[in-house]
């Protein structure tokens, strides 16, 4: 028998919630522009 309590979860992106899907999609967007305006300084 164990004695842990871990709880695993089946898949953790699936239980995000609106928030956390509002601020991943804002991330990757503020990401996304950093990129390509340190692209075209480079280039």
């Amino acid at each position: 028998m164990s004695n842990d309590k871990v709880i695993s979860l089946e898949n953790p992106e699936g239980n995000a919630d609106v928030l956390t899907d509002l601020l991943r999609s804002g991330a990757r967007e503020l990401i996304k522009k950093a990129v390509q305006s340190e692209l075209s300084e480079f280039l």
